[in-house]
């Protein structure tokens, strides 16, 4: 009998993929393998790389083939954790005990874990408006993108003549896919005699509501040239067969309508026992530890959060810091480094464990507004255009390299640029 005790990192994203690797390195370097067990669980067996959905999902079928696109965005994540000692478990999580100190498995599997980690990330939000959730396609995950791709060109196939494409939600996976949308519409037109109509609606007054203002002109601009009528100011009351209607009473048809306008954290979080706030995200503290329902409620297992899956007050704004990736890699560090400090004074009475608190920062950020154009915010600095979409695989290229070898990234990244510029040519 396996009498270990465990450390269970729920997701394989970008924070929990970050923690998983460094406990476990850290648990060796101690040389506690006979002590302790990192398990990694996820109920898909690959690791997106989610920035490069919208090219997913506006990929020509005559450029690129499943296959082609699951090799350069959905990695094998028991590849990625070669000569690890992580243990990944392909399955759903069913139910979380923080009192227990247990999770249980979608098959009912039952693990005792002496430390969790929430790394759950997001799903979409319909706000219950009605229609939304049986007439939308939305966009979360590889499958979805996939799905979207399929809809499109079987249309396309099926129907020649326009295509009238709706985003719902204008933040920056919509900015990204209703602008990677007109670069296919060349392939289409030219081969299929099919045109897209690409609207973008958004509720709030801009695209991109709540980002700098300079970023915001530049986006709107590039959206504007490649010819996709932004809606903004609208706010959707209810979804029919192939139409939209807002609450002004306007309406715009649709062949295809997508969701991009909003996540929330997973059901599952809401009925665990810890703190959660409206959108059913975790409340977690300065250490990124999640919080009982009430001060009384003793937990069995010490439980941290990160990502989507979470809500974190910054300190000095007081409101919710944004779910970005580089964000849950940085939540990642201070969890690995505070589960190792109570590991270490568990295993040494004598040891003072020093626990380091997560301080928010303003990450930069780069957004893809078409082709060999994006825009990117890096401190006080502004980049627009070819500069801008240069830095963009760069970044790419970067996080490969901190997750596998350097010559399987290198080859990766560049069949991915192979593909994605041949698919950019057709527009």
């Amino acid at each position: 009998m396996d009498t270990r005790k465990k450390i269970a990192i729920l997701g394989a994203g970008f924070g929990g993929l970050r923690v998983a690797k460094v406990l476990a390195q850290n648990i060796r370097t101690l040389n506690l393998l006979k002590k302790y067990e990192v398990l990694l669980i996820d109920k898909s067996d690959r690791h997106t790389y989610t920035p490069l959905l919208y090219e997913i999902a506006t990929t020509s079928k005559e450029i690129a083939t499943l296959f082609d696109l699951h090799s350069v965005a959905a990695y094998n994540t028991l590849k990625l954790l070669k000569n690890t000692c992580i243990r990944f478990i392909k399955n759903e999580i069913a139910h979380i005990d923080p009192v227990g100190g247990a999770i249980t498995l979608a098959d009912g599997e039952e693990i005792k874990c002496q430390y969790i980690v929430l790394a759950l990330g997001s799903e979409a939000n319909y706000f219950n408006i009605p229609g939304l959730k049986e007439y939308a396609l939305p966009f979360k995950t590889f499958s979805d993108a996939i799905r979207i791709r399929d809809t499109v060109w079987d249309i396309a196939m099926e129907n020649p003549g326009d295509m009238r494409i709706a985003i719902g939600g204008g933040g920056s996976t919509g900015v990204e896919l209703a602008a990677e949308f007109k670069n296919l519409c060349g392939q289409l037109e030219k081969d299929r005699g099919c045109g897209l109509k690409v609207t973008l609606i958004e509720s709030s007054a801009c695209v991109l509501q709540g980002l700098d203002r300079r970023i915001v002109e530049i986006a709107t601009k590039r959206l504007e040239k490649l010819g996709v009528n932004v809606a903004t100011g609208e706010k959707i009351s209810m979804i029919e067969k192939n139409r939209v209607v807002f609450a002004d009473g306007g309406k715009i048809d649709f062949d295809v309508f997508i969701w991009t306008g909003g996540v929330k954290a997973p059901t599952l979080l809401s009925r665990m026992q810890i703190q959660t706030e409206n959108q059913n995200r975790a409340i977690v503290g300065e250490g990124m530890e999640c919080l009982p329902q009430t001060p009384r409620l003793k937990l069995a297992s010490q439980i941290y959060g990160l990502g989507d899956s979470i809500c974190f007050y910054d300190p000095i704004t007081k409101r919710p810091i944004p779910g970005v990736a580089r964000a849950a890699i940085s939540q990642a560090s201070v969890i690995a480094w505070n589960i190792t400090q109570e590991v270490r004074a568990a295993e040494n009475p004598s040891y003072t464990p020093k626990f380091k608190t997560y301080k928010p920062r303003e990450y930069p950020y780069i957004i893809p507004v078409g082709g060999k154009f994006a825009t990117a915010k890096i401190g006080p600095i502004i980049l627009g255009g070819t500069f801008g979409w240069i830095l963009k695989g760069l970044v790419e290229l970067s996080y490969l390299f901190s997750i596998m070898p350097s010559i399987k990234a290198l080859q990766i990244w560049l069949k991915g640029l192979s593909i994605f510029l041949r698919n950019e040519k057709l527009g």
